[in-house]
């Protein structure tokens, strides 16, 4: 019964971790614009799930300090081709945090043969099942978070290379920078603090 109830917990914690992996989480890698951003930023707007795996600064030396509504527009389109591209191939969160919870799950039962080395009338069969439940939690998060890191790093490195492509073409995207973001935005509000300021609306 306590075995079970242990398992229920972990599934229940397991998924709401799943359920959390939003822009503004650790698992920000995982975030994919949808329709209704590659729309929001058609119109010129900011989208935080666009933005999710990247950050842009502004070199204040040049367009008056301010990122021009034609640069986010460009850069948060690459983003989002990015993320398309990069999504189909790496792990997915389902798969990270179960790797992860594998992994240490059958680490976690090698408390086992340890308990049964170290204190007299353990059984190393229980301990073993104790451990590897134990286990199991603590790696599927460290494989939602390994997980979520190596995608923001494919999906933010992506989108400065296809900025870098072009970021000198146009006097408009002078002295903007793009920069890799592999966890965590700004709770509530991550716009760059330099944007332009007709870039003000629509957001989702």
């Amino acid at each position: 019964m306590v075995k079970q109830s242990i398992a229920r917990v972990c599934v229940l914690v397991f998924a709401a971790l799943l359920g959390g992996c939003g822009a503004t989480s650790q698992f920000n890698g995982f975030v994919k614009a949808t329709d209704a951003d590659a729309k929001t930023v058609h119109e010129g707007g900011y989208s935080d799930a666009a933005m999710a795996q990247i950050a842009i600064a502004q070199n204040p030396d040049f367009n008056k300090g301010k990122i021009s509504p034609k640069a986010l527009k460009k850069i948060q389109e690459y983003s989002i081709s990015c993320q398309r591209q990069i999504d189909s191939q790496l792990a997915g969160p389902g798969q990270s945090g179960a790797s992860g919870a594998l992994n240490y799950g059958v680490a976690g039962t090698g408390t086992g043969p340890a308990a049964d080395l170290a204190f007299t009338g353990a059984k190393a069969g229980e301990y073993a099942v104790y451990g590897g439940l134990a286990y199991v939690l603590p790696g599927g998060v460290n494989g939602l978070y390994s997980g979520g890191y190596a995608m923001a790093s494919a999906k933010g490195t992506c989108t400065r290379d296809f900025w870098e492509d072009i970021a000198k073409t146009d006097p408009d995207f002078k002295g903007t920078h793009v920069e890799v973001v592999h966890a965590g935005k700004a709770w509530g509000n991550s716009r760059p603090p330099a944007l332009s300021n007709p870039v003000v609306a629509p957001r989702q």
